[in-house]
């Protein structure tokens, strides 16, 4: 369902993000005119997009969704998080202190937004 990040500057983060997307810095991703990140990669590209929500006080989270009527794979689900993760961890791990995965498509107790 989601990637909690916990960070002091949330809004930067994203912008960061956008911007290292934006100018190539970071490979691998696309925005779309709503804002929401997909993967560019030829075998993974638009079956999936996270949409970030700022939670004030905590930080972000990455709420992933599908394509219309369709369910995302176990391994999409899989790799979406997962890289995501490696380009949070590899180009901004000094914008955040911690960032957790909910299993797949499960949500957890306390999830900070409700109803992606």
């Amino acid at each position: 369902m989601a990637i909690f990040v916990t960070t002091t500057d949330p809004q930067g983060l994203i912008d960061g993000i956008k911007s290292a997307v934006a100018s190539k810095k970071v490979a691998g991703w696309a925005y779309d005119a709503e804002g929401d990140v997909t993967s560019s990669e030829a075998s993974l590209a638009n079956q999936a997009w996270f949409r970030p929500t700022l939670v004030p006080g905590a930080g972000v989270v990455f709420t992933i969704s599908a394509q219309k009527d369709k369910a995302i794979s176990t391994e999409a689900y899989a790799a979406y998080h997962g890289r995501f993760l490696e380009t949070l961890l590899s180009h901004f791990a000094s914008q955040f202190t911690t960032a957790s995965v909910t299993a797949s498509g499960e949500s957890r107790a306390g999830d900070v937004v409700k109803g992606g």
